[in-house]
């Protein structure tokens, strides 16, 4: 299955801070990992039209059965506003009894740090709780 390479959406200010968000979905079936994956593709075509969005990537990992995401975000309202979108929030409602976890991990990051990398964030998803 595919994963992405970072795509930079905004120009970065190296001493700006962005807030960066990490995502692990786990599903309740590997199966189902196909399903949500396309399920999310509406939503990854209007990432580069999306206001406040510095950059995103994706992995998906079958053997897993997980689905991750990193993104980075001019600031916090810019997150909130996408996260209590239509199109998030409908794919969240229809993809959320497939899902097995999530865990989420947040942090601020200046611009000259980014993109942040899959080490960085699966070592704050690892530490992060379950939800």
């Amino acid at each position: 299955m595919p994963s992405s390479a970072w795509t930079s959406v905004l120009d970065l200010d190296p001493d700006h801070e962005y807030v960066a968000l990490a995502t692990r979905f786990e599903v309740t079936s590997r199966r189902h990992l196909l399903a949500i994956v396309g399920s999310t593709q509406q939503l990854w075509r209007s990432l580069p039209t999306t206001a406040g969005l510095a950059g995103h990537q994706f992995d998906v990992s079958p053997r897993q059965g997980t689905l991750s995401t990193l993104t980075a975000w001019r600031d916090r309202s810019s997150l909130e506003t996408f996260v209590r979108g239509p199109l998030h929030a409908s794919l969240v409602t229809r993809t959320r009894p497939l899902m097995k976890a999530s865990r989420f991990a947040e942090w601020v990051s200046p611009g000259a740090e980014l993109p942040p990398t899959w080490q960085t964030a699966n070592r704050r998803l690892d530490a992060s709780r379950t939800s």
